[in-house]
């Protein structure tokens, strides 16, 4: 049955990448939680998605200009909505340990030191938990270099083809686009590389989250991870 990979948390009814988007999600069926990493001025990591604050906190400027001190006391929830003042923007390592035996992980470094969440991944005993993918291929060679056993994941449309996303970019699993998904021979292709297969999917269209899980893929990236949940659930029910 597909898994839910809830991306930053359930980000249409709580501020994204906050602890409690992650804990909603989970609620509505999440069982990987997508997050974003970047790092402070001061080399804390954090969970957060844009380069700068400005678009959900009440800083401004780039986090990674901004010392931890900072950071730590900015508001990340008013943004969304005035239940969610007082949200904090999560440091990584408290975040996974709020995750660790509830949920997978699928972390994406947008920018910071690999080798700082390769040691924190280990010493949480998260590896088999979690998987990984970054936009920047420092990250991505960086992290191949230091942990060659993580998973990690590539996107069809960097990798060109699927056949590539192993030998070329070391990942075990390819993300596809609901476009992609139809395009016939792809998920033989997928298959036939020993690739798991993710499909992303940002809308709410319930038809289409239906089409996804009677694809069978091995996990849905997405935003409405309790749109999902029910499609699923009818599948299965469907399925008995």
């Amino acid at each position: 049955m597909t898994k839910i990979v809830s991306h930053r948390g359930a980000n249409h009814f709580a501020p994204e990448n906050t602890f409690v988007a992650a804990d909603l999600a989970l609620k509505h069926g999440a069982d990987y939680i997508e997050l974003d990493v970047r790092e402070s001025a001061d080399g804390v990591l954090y969970v957060f998605h844009d380069e700068t604050l400005d678009r959900t906190t009440n800083g401004t400027g780039p986090l990674g200009h901004a010392s931890s001190k900072e950071i730590d006391a900015l508001d990340a929830g008013s943004w969304f909505g005035d239940a969610f003042k007082g949200a904090v923007v999560p440091r990584l390592d408290a975040y996974l340990e709020h995750l660790r035996g509830r949920a997978g992980v699928y972390i994406e470094l947008k920018y910071c030191d690999p080798t700082k969440v390769v040691a924190l991944v280990r010493d949480l005993g998260m590896v088999r938990d979690t998987f990984y993918f970054s936009f920047s291929e420092d990250m991505r060679r960086d992290l191949q270099l230091i942990a060659p056993e993580f998973r990690k994941m590539m996107t069809l449309n960097i990798a060109k083809s699927p056949s590539l996303v192993g030998a070329v970019h070391h990942a075990s699993i390819i993300e596809i686009t609901v476009e992609q998904m139809r395009r016939p021979g792809i998920m033989e292709a997928c298959l036939k590389a020993g690739l798991d297969v993710m499909t992303y999917y940002g809308g709410d269209d319930p038809a289409i989250h239906r089409e996804i899980a009677e694809a069978g893929v091995d996990y849905i990236n997405l935003d409405r991870p309790d749109l999902f949940d029910t499609a699923r659930c009818k599948l299965r029910g469907a399925a008995a």
